[in-house]
């Protein structure tokens, strides 16, 4: 007899374990994983694209406080639990957990059902219906340390962050104020897009949006943006592919403002895949001037290509070259403005990137540091006098953000601090610190109204 068809419901869940197990295995970001997920599963509907995003970045998102209900469920280390039945015991738990429109029987059984496929041993598959039965039986139950005596260890289990990061932003920011932040990375991120200028106006895509019956309303802070309410997969939508947006979270908006560029200006920009700032930067210019957009990778400057096709820019020109070494430019190639996008520990978008939690290290901060200094020591030399150099980061570490522009600033004496509260709208002037730097995070609080963005540092610096 033919085995029946798994529906596609086992199709989402089989394929979120696979991504889970990529994750685990290499540093591929979870967008290119979705990407290439949906190109090779085009039967699946909307539904099913968002069901699978919502297992893989919720099942990170919670991982710590899914660990400790397997854990407990299962009375022994975790050592002895292989990491492929682990990451299928965390996608059934974050299903009973998290999810109230699956039922907790649903969960558990379409688990049980993988295990028994993927592991071929009823022992296995045995285990795995024991351990979900109790997680599904106890889940009201769950006990953490009282956040007031032991705030660090209640982040750490309770709201699901490494206990390295926890402790660094306590003492940084204090409980309260890092409480804030890791619930807001357990939330699921808001849908923000950057109109493209150069195609359709901000009004017109609104109502464009609102003929489908689509929600939207203006950001707060850009003047490009709009966000999204409900379900929609920009993916397949016909605005998306005619290049009417690109989806970009408002606080990455606001740094080509910071840049400011001018229509025949020449520009350059450093680590620019996939493209979101140095299209947003070819937009204001009006598509009018020159852009090189630097990455290291092939496939770097592939997506930024893409995306420029789409769009419909034609001054942005796509070289692959490492930005610490010098540029292959002649001696006498300079630019008005450059961006250095930098790479980053990514710690202010974790609410997008939930992977990025259990990937970084401490070590990362120091030695990624050192690679943005060196970075923006060797992009330093290509600029024109009286030209402009934003520094920017998605990450809220003092040593990535304040101590590498300070560190820049103390060796380069030809180089100036632009206070940006003299030079942005008054829109994004209550972004900008005493310092005179741009600086956003996942939770934040202005007068009386909170706000969603991610965390962002920038600062820009003037060659005297």
């Amino acid at each position: 007899m033919a085995e029946a068809k798994p529906s596609a419901w086992d199709e989402v869940r089989l394929q979120a374990w696979e991504i889970l197990q990529k994750i685990g295995k290499n540093s591929t970001p979870s967008d290119l994983l979705f990407k290439r997920t949906f190109s090779q599963n085009l039967h699946w509907t909307p539904l099913d694209r968002a069901f699978l995003v919502e297992l893989v970045q919720g099942t990170l998102r919670w991982r710590n406080r899914l660990d400790g209900a397997i854990l407990r469920a299962a009375r022994f280390p975790d050592k002895k639990i292989e990491l492929r039945l682990f990451h299928l015991l965390r996608l059934g738990a974050y299903q009973i957990m998290f999810l109230d429109r699956v039922p907790d029987s649903a969960a558990v059984n379409e688990t049980v059902r993988l295990a028994k496929v993927l592991f071929k041993n009823e022992k296995v598959s045995g285990f795995a219906n024991a351990i979900l039965r109790h997680i599904a039986r106890n889940k009201d139950r769950e006990v953490f340390p009282p956040f007031q005596d032991q705030p660090i260890e209640y982040l750490i289990q309770a709201l699901s962050h490494p206990s390295w990061m926890v402790e660094r932003w306590v003492k940084e920011f204090g409980p309260e104020t890092t409480r804030k932040i890791c619930a807001a990375n357990n939330l699921r991120p808001p849908f923000t897009v950057r109109v493209n200028a150069l195609k359709i106006s901000r009004e017109s895509l609104q109502g464009k949006m609102a003929a489908m019956s689509f929600r939207s309303r203006l950001t707060s802070f850009s003047p490009d943006g709009l966000v999204w309410e409900g379900g929609l997969d920009p993916a397949t939508e016909d605005l998306f592919a005619q290049g009417f947006y690109y989806i970009q979270d408002e606080a990455s908006q606001l740094i080509a403002h910071l840049v400011a560029p001018q229509p025949g200006e020449r520009l350059l920009e450093a680590c620019a895949a996939p493209g979101g700032k140095v299209t947003h930067m070819a937009q204001l210019m009006g598509d009018r001037g020159e852009i090189i957009a630097l990455d290291l990778h092939d496939f770097k400057i592939d997506l930024i290509r893409e995306n420029c096709r789409r769009l419909g820019i034609q001054t942005i020109k796509g070289l692959r070259a490492d930005a610490t070494q010098p540029l292959p430019f002649p001696a006498d190639f300079f630019f008005d403005r450059i961006l250095l996008d930098a790479p980053c520990t990514g710690l202010g978008t974790l609410h997008r990137n939930p992977e990025v939690k259990w990937r970084r290290r401490l070590e990362d901060v120091l030695r990624l540091q050192n690679l943005q200094s060196s970075i923006l020591r060797n992009l330093c030399t290509r600029l024109k006098p009286g030209g402009i150099l934003v520094y920017s980061t998605c990450t809220m570490t003092p040593e990535e953000n304040d101590g590498v522009v300070e560190g820049f600033l103390a060796a380069h004496r030809d180089f100036q601090l632009e206070d940006l509260h003299s030079i942005v709208s008054n829109e994004i002037r209550p972004l900008i610190d005493a310092k005179g730097f741009l600086r956003t995070y996942p939770t934040l609080v202005i007068g009386d109204k909170g706000y969603r963005l991610d965390g962002f540092f920038a600062a820009r610096m003037k060659k005297i």
